[in-house]
């Protein structure tokens, strides 16, 4: 009896786990309506509609990726779970995303050895990312070569830097793209504390 409550046990995991995989998909798709419609050029009303997603997005589970940091650890977002993890996308010629290096950085001293995951994406090459990080220092868990997370697993807009918030469950918390200003340390700090 114990073996067979066992398979379905691992039988409804397994099932709930490729549903929570295809929810960020079909969410993104229900969310993205209220970008159609709309043409180019890109403007202040694009931009409103692309933030109407983002919040749309908050609550369904993020898609999974693996992924190679500069370091060479293999990160897997499902093996996350029970981390608060906190994802950056930047590229090193986006001035926004360079000026809040340095507060994003002070997040990484501040939650370190809590159940804060801090990892960053950008388009460039390892090589590349290792030089930029001698003049620019950034304690994120950088990924390089990463355009297939932000465009294809995400499907953000191309828009730097755009942060996402997943909470220990894996269900994004929330996401926004561009720099919040001068209190980055405070915003980011205020949506980490209700998740721990």
């Amino acid at each position: 009896m114990r073996k067979i409550l066992f398979f379905i046990f691992i039988l409804i995991t397994v099932l709930a786990s490729t549903l929570f995989a295809q929810s960020y998909e079909a969410q993104n798709k229900k969310c993205s309506e209220t970008l159609k419609g709309l043409s180019l050029p890109v403007d202040s009303i694009y931009f409103v509609r692309v933030h109407q997603r983002d919040s749309c997005l908050s609550g369904s589970m993020a898609p999974d990726f693996n992924a190679t940091s500069v370091k060479g650890e293999i990160i897997q977002l499902s093996k996350l779970k029970g981390q608060v993890v906190v994802l950056n996308f930047w590229f090193k010629r986006c001035g926004p995303c360079i000026e809040e290096m340095p507060a994003l950085n002070k997040l990484v001293d501040y939650y370190s050895g809590k159940e804060v995951k801090f990892i960053s994406f950008a388009p460039e090459d390892s090589l590349t990312l290792v030089k930029f990080f001698q003049e620019h220092p950034f304690n994120f868990t950088a990924v390089p070569n990463s355009e297939d997370i932000r465009q294809n697993k995400f499907k953000l807009f191309s828009a730097w830097p755009y942060a996402i918030i997943i909470d220990k469950e894996g269900r994004i918390s929330k996401m926004w793209f561009g720099n919040t200003g001068k209190n980055v340390f405070k915003f980011y700090k205020e949506i980490i504390e209700k998740l721990l």
